[in-house]
C-alpha cells in the first residue's frame, strides 16, 4: 500500500524502512530544488534530486521504486516550492 505527502518545507516523511516510489516537484516564484534522503534528516544517502523552474513541474518515478533503510526525508528549497512524495 502506497501513502503519499505533500509539503511546502522541508520535511521528515517516514522513518524506518520502506521505499520512495515518487517524488514530484513544483517551482513557486523561483526555481526549485528537491533532495530525498534515505534518512529522516537531512543528511546521508541521496534517493531522488530534482530540480525545476518557476511555476513548473518535474517528476521523478524509478521503475521499482527506491529503497529506504532508515526514512525518508525531503529537503525543499525555493520561494513557495511544493514537494509530492509518494511512498510505501
Amino acid at each position: 500500500m502506497h501513502a503519499s505527502t505533500t509539503t511546502a518545507s522541508s520535511a521528515a516523511i517516514k522513518s524506518g524502512p520502506g521505499q520512495l516510489i515518487a517524488a514530484l516537484l513544483t517551482g513557486g516564484s523561483d526555481a526549485a530544488t528537491l533532495i530525498v534522503y534515505d534518512n529522516t534528516a537531512g543528511s546521508g544517502t541521496v534517493l531522488a534530486k530534482l530540480a525545476a523552474a518557476a511555476n513548473t513541474t518535474v517528476q521523478w518515478t524509478p521503475a521499482g521504486g527506491q529503497s529506504a533503510a532508515r526514512g525518508i526525508y525531503a529537503a525543499l528549497t525555493g520561494t513557495s516550492p511544493s514537494a509530492t512524495i509518494v511512498y510505501g
